[in-house]
């Protein structure tokens, strides 16, 4: 496994990735398109800072991200952490998104966790987050 900064030729394997590591969850909804491809451009359209976003590599396929929006008062927001679901349990989300707090290490980050989404609870505890409030 290889932790790498993403690439513009990610998008589609990120779009798929979306898809898998979403069906069936809390957020399966996928800000109401149901479409990973979409979204990832949508992503990219509302301030995505790729330079802080990774992607965990297998096999050449990407398994795992943590992409990287921009907030308001030179914040950064962790928007999605994504992991297929055959490569769950197995730290890759938290590899990503560490990945991911060390390019930012100069910049506030921020999370957004969709309540009742105990994985990823975990995932930004065991990372030091603390929960201020629902979102």
């Amino acid at each position: 496994m290889v932790v790498r900064p993403l690439a513009d030729h990610d998008d589609a394997a990120l779009g798929r990735l979306m898809e898998r590591a979403y069906a069936g969850t809390i957020d399966d909804d996928l800000g109401d398109n149901n479409d990973g491809a979409v979204e990832i451009a949508t992503w990219r359209g509302r301030g995505a800072i790729p330079a802080a976003s990774f992607v965990a590599v297998i096999d050449d396929q990407p398994v795992s991200a943590s992409l990287v929006t921009a907030g308001a008062n030179d914040t950064a927001w962790i928007s999605y952490v994504i992991t297929d679901p055959g490569w769950k349990g197995r730290g890759l989300g938290t590899a990503v998104v560490a990945a991911s707090l060390t390019a930012l290490a100069d910049t506030p980050v921020l999370a957004g966790i969709t309540d009742g989404n105990t994985p990823s609870e975990k995932l930004f505890a065991t990372l030091g987050f603390v929960r201020t409030g629902p979102a």
